[in-house]
């Protein structure tokens, strides 16, 4: 098994960092060309990814919690500033359907 690791390294090239630079640049202006074309589909992807990724997170710390404190001060706390950082992102429009 080691010896297909040194084989691995002898077929790694170099790359300089312009090479680099000039992959993230297409990639990214395919990224942006591929959003302004499905704009629909780019979003529901975008969210389909943040709620699995919220969804895997959660259950990786969901046992973790027991160890956590019940204090009541620091859970407001934490709520608080969940709170105030989402009222700063989230539209006037959709601010009405929150309690305050």
């Amino acid at each position: 098994m080691i010896h297909q690791y040194e084989d691995l390294e002898k077929d790694i090239e170099p790359v300089s960092h312009d090479q680099v630079e000039k992959s993230v640049t297409s990639k990214s202006s395919q990224v942006c060309q591929y959003v302004e074309e499905q704009p629909v589909k780019s979003v529901l992807i975008g969210l389909g990814v943040g709620i699995g990724t919220g969804l895997l997170l959660g259950s990786m710390f969901r046992g973790s919690s027991r160890y956590l404190t019940r204090d009541q001060a620091f859970m407001d706390r934490v709520g608080n500033s969940v709170r105030d950082s989402l009222s700063e992102i989230v539209p006037a429009s959709l601010k009405k359907h929150f309690r305050s």
